[in-house]
């Protein structure tokens, strides 16, 4: 339900929006409106050209746009420069996905707020630094007269995207696009921003444009929701509406392929095929090669945007009022798989592993801060051929122990065993079997794949180091093997990491990592980064090389949603320590710990919460 009446004029009115990037058609004939203190989501794949309609309603666009674009009466395309420079911020601000991306890392985050006070309301600086704090507190940040004079590297993630929020509402805009808003949070601090957002709403009556990829997101704070594919606008409708009862096939299989948390458990649909080439775009719909009920006629006529038999609920599909009984539901996963552990000795053990980290003094002659222990005397084990998750907010240790495992970061107490050997600390002390044994799939394939190798090199170096797999054609037989069996293959051997899609290159992560035949393999927020469509085959391809090869997993992640789908033992992390353990069933269905409870209550589903649990006190 919109905060405002539909009665007045739209802040936000799109109208016939296309967008092009030399060749290639981003953005097709996109038309929409946003009410006052009304929300709207975008949802979509990356490359689905949300991200441009935001930046186009700003006309940060650097292609070419024709259409229309109206903010609160004003023709943002018929704009001078001078007049665009005090639409931006006062009339309409924008929150990005990372906010260091719009933070000055030299300058004191109360200052970067004043600034923007000070930029559109010419005002001096002591009245701007007071409203800058005031503003701190708006967003909920503890002693905000503190936090002003921080640097944002001094400042939480979560922290970080409500000081960017305070600069958005500087100067009461009556438009405020988000981009990806929580998208690099954990689940507690997602809450809390989306709990903020539709606080803002209700005190302010700002229009929000909500860009996600995310349903569950969307659903705790859009009234209504408008689906894009390949630069197409091809469902919308209310949120209820769109995420309850879809009436376009790729919304479908974008509900299909998000792990829910309760309910029984279903094969997540991964959305076979890629994007069109927007160069030339097909004649008839654009869903059609990857589209499970496509005819003919879908492939030589292009479907209207048109009402279904819901009122108000538009679909471009020409079986829009078929797609539910056309498309019957995923298979169920077997349950028993998941939670009969086998009884053999653990493949891996951590044994009463601690870690502290001692932070440097300010100055060389000052006391510096007591030492914090991130991994706190943890014991766990993981049996052959079965999934361990660890979860935990932010800072709970997660990623920590995972890197003691890896032999990145050396604990001061306890062992690392496995099976029959203890593993040195140190990954460069481990022999050549032990380093095979372990490896390791990163959140960031950026960051883990070299942009100046190959695929072929990525995947086949670790096939040489380890020997016994083969050299010439074999070895190259051997890669294509590794490759298909994530879903690529030969076609990419002679690609480099920048000519493939975040999804395309998690999967060479992913065959880079079995490419030794490890005993055990460490994912560390393996999809975190990734559309929801992407992360539904990476994990189903992650199952799959599980049952083939009797590989062990230890999972870390933040996602319960992920965690119910994958692990057959959970274990939640709380401030170095493991505060709950157990089968997925058990934990999920009756978590003892309150902290395992909020934790579970601050997950976005379908239904809109009350409020964020109070997990975080910061």
């Amino acid at each position: 339900m919109t905060v405002m009446s539909k009665i007045e004029p739209p802040v936000l009115a799109v109208r016939d929006l296309s967008i092009s990037y030399g060749p290639l058609q981003a953005v097709r004939g996109v038309s929409f409106s946003i009410a006052p203190g009304e929300a709207m989501g975008l949802i979509g794949e990356s490359g689905s050209g949300k991200s441009s309609v935001a930046y186009a309603v700003m006309r940060y666009i650097k292609g070419q746009a024709s259409g229309e674009v109206h903010v609160a009466g004003q023709d943002v395309m018929a704009l001078s420069e001078q007049a665009l420079g005090k639409l931006r911020g006062r009339t309409a601000a924008m929150v990005y996905q990372d906010p260091m991306s719009a933070l000055n890392p030299a300058i004191k985050v109360g200052e970067q707020i004043a600034e923007a006070i000070r930029l559109h309301g010419r005002i001096g600086k002591a009245l701007a630094w007071k409203r800058g704090v005031a503003l701190l507190e708006r967003v909920h940040l503890p002693r905000p007269a503190e936090i002003a004079h921080r640097y944002p590297h001094q400042l939480s993630g979560g922290q970080q995207q409500r000081v960017v929020i305070a600069m958005a509402l500087a100067c009461d805009p009556q438009l405020l696009i988000m981009d990806e808003p929580t998208t690099g949070l954990d689940v507690t601090t997602e809450a809390v921003i989306l709990d903020l957002v539709n606080e803002l709403r209700r005190e302010t009556g700002v229009a929000v444009l909500f860009i996600s990829h995310n349903m569950g997101v969307v659903a705790q704070v859009c009234d209504r929701v408008g689906v894009l594919y390949a630069g197409q606008l091809i469902e919308e409708g209310t949120t209820e509406q769109v995420l309850r009862q879809p009436r376009h096939p790729y919304t479908v299989a974008l509900m299909r392929a998000m792990p829910a948390i309760d309910g029984p458990r279903r094969r997540l649909a991964a959305i076979p095929g890629r994007l069109p080439d927007l160069r030339s775009p097909p004649p008839g719909c654009i869903f059609t090669p990857r589209c499970a009920m496509a005819t003919a006629e879908c492939e030589s006529r292009m479907p209207d945007l048109a009402n279904s038999s819901g009122g108000g609920h538009r679909s471009r599909c020409h079986y829009r009022d078929e797609v539910a009984l056309r498309l019957p539901p995923e298979p169920l996963v077997a349950e028993v798989q998941l939670v009969e552990a086998r009884q053999e000795r653990p493949r891996l053990q951590i044994i009463a592993v601690s870690k502290q980290f001692r932070a440097r003094p300010a100055l060389p002659f000052m006391r510096g801060p007591a030492p914090v222990r991130a991994v706190d005397d943890v014991t766990l084990d993981i049996p052959p051929g079965r999934t361990l998750a660890v979860v935990g907010e932010s800072g709970s240790g997660k990623s920590t122990l995972a890197r003691c495992v890896a032999g990145l970061i050396v604990p001061e107490d306890g062992a690392i065993r496995l099976e029959n050997e203890v593993l040195d600390p140190l990954v460069q002390k481990r022999g050549r079997a032990a380093q095979q044994a372990v490896q390791f799939v990163f959140q960031n394939p950026d960051a883990a794949l070299n942009p100046h190798w190959t695929v072929a090199e990525i995947v086949g170096r670790p096939m040489r180091l380890y020997g016994g797999q083969g050299e010439g054609k074999a070895l190259r037989h051997r890669i294509i093997e590794q490759l298909e069996a994530v879903k690529l293959g030969e076609r990419y051997l002679d690609l480099y990491p920048r000519e493939m899609s975040g999804g395309e290159k998690q999967r060479v992560s992913i065959a880079r990592a079995f490419a030794g035949r490890p005993r055990l393999v460490i994912c560390d927020e393996p999809t975190s980064a990734l559309d929801i469509s992407v992360q539904a085959a990476i994990l189903n391809e992650l199952l799959a090389l599980q049952r083939e090869n009797g590989t062990s997993y230890l999972f870390i992640s933040h996602d319960l949603g992920v965690v119910r789908h994958v692990a057959h033992e959970v274990a939640i992390m709380r401030h170095g320590r493991i505060v709950e353990s157990g089968p997925p069933a058990a934990v999920f269905g009756d978590p003892r710990e309150e902290y395992t409870r909020n934790l579970i209550a601050a997950i976005p589903t379908l239904e809109r919460r009350e409020a964020a649990p109070a997990l975080l006190t910061a």
